[in-house]
């Protein structure tokens, strides 16, 4: 009987569509325009779902990655990367909230790598 329940339940997700970035469940799949709105109509429920969960997957993003990357994590603080986050959103209502997310933290290793690269440089140049 489990067995039955669980090859239904495999075939229900494999026909599922799937995201070329990721599989991905729960408020990551939310639309920018409905993570927006948790904090338009203060649905307290529903914000702390959103940014519990951007900073879930800021928190996995951070393992194994430089310092300088975890400091500057630290800097900006958890408020400030939901705000940002939001603020993304809000340029691209469509989009999913985790594909918002990840190209913020993309970009954001992207940036933290050029600049330790430039004070790489500029420690050599000083030498």
């Amino acid at each position: 009987m489990y067995r039955t329940i669980l090859a239904a339940a495999l075939c229900v997700a494999t026909t599922a569509p799937a995201f070329a970035e990721a599989f991905m469940m729960g408020t990551g799949r939310w639309t920018c325009e409905r993570a927006r709105a948790a904090f338009v109509t203060q649905n307290i429920s529903d914000q702390g779902q959103v940014a519990g969960w951007i900073l879930g997957y800021w928190s996995h993003a951070s393992i194994g990655q430089p310092t300088a990357f975890l400091d500057k994590m630290q800097e900006v603080g958890g408020g400030k990367i939901v705000e940002i986050t939001l603020a993304e959103c809000q340029k691209n209502p469509n989009a999913m909230l985790f594909q918002v997310t990840e190209a913020i933290v993309q970009n954001s290793l992207k940036e933290s790598e050029e600049g330790a690269a430039e004070g790489a440089t500029e420690g050599e140049a000083s030498e």
